[in-house]
Parts: structure tokens; sequence; C-alpha cells
């Protein structure tokens, strides 16, 4: 089962992402459920980074207590080898680049996502890892 962290300070883009990415097909995933955990709260997201592994981590942007950037490097802090994925309808150029330089970003996916380009893009960053061992 690959464990999949969603953060988003709206929860309704948190049941959309989940929605969403609850279509993959399992053979994507070579036959591997995903399990998600979701938090409006980055804090609280890490919080429970501290106790749990996680496959895959995505974030929004723009979030009132820190931004995606900043939630994302304290997770790097936890758990350095996940995957992260910045979700954000914030398209400024300079944020992008610093992510990406920042947080060493999977993908950066711009909202409002496409749901086939967001499955891909979890399919692939998820099957890459399918060798590294997981918890």
């Amino acid at each position: 089962m690959y464990r999949v962290l969603l953060v988003d300070d709206e929860p309704n883009i948190l049941s959309a992402l989940r929605r969403s990415l609850s279509a993959i097909d399992a053979r994507q995933l070579d036959g591997e459920a995903l399990h998600f955990e979701m938090f409006t709260s980055p804090e609280a997201a890490i919080s429970r980074s501290d106790e749990q592994d996680f496959d895959l981590v995505i974030s929004d942007y723009r979030m009132p207590s820190m931004n995606g950037v900043e939630f994302l490097a304290r997770i790097m802090e936890l758990q350095p080898s996940v995957p992260r994925v910045i979700i954000s309808g914030y398209a400024d150029r300079e944020a992008i680049i610093a992510a990406v330089n920042t947080v060493h970003l999977a993908r950066f996916i711009e909202k409002p996502w496409d749901d086939q380009v967001l499955r891909q893009a979890v399919a692939s960053i998820l099957g890459s890892a399918s060798g590294v061992e997981r918890k």
C-alpha cells in the first residue's frame, strides 16, 4: 500500500484530490492500493509525518500558517527521501523555481489541475519509487 499525505487548507480541494487520485488504476501502481491521510493544517501534517512514513507528499503552495515550500522543507527534515509535489494556482515563476531548488520537487502542478495529468504524475512518481524499500 502506498501512503499519500495530502495537505491543503481547503477541505474541498483535499476531497477533490482524493477523488481524482483514487481513480488511478492499481495496475499502474504494481497492484498496490493508495491510502490517503489528509490535513488542512500543515503543522498537524508535520506532526503526523514524525509518526508515519509516507510514499508521497502533495501540498498546496499558499496556506495561511506557512507556504508549501516551508512545509515541505520541514517534511524533508523528517523524511528526506519522500517525493514531494506542490499544487498551486499561484504560478509565479520565481516561486516555482524556489520550490524546485529548495525542496527538490518531484513535480509542480498548476490549479486547476487536469485529473489525467495529476494521475499520470502520481503513478509515475510512485512507480519510480517502487524499487525503493517501503515500510
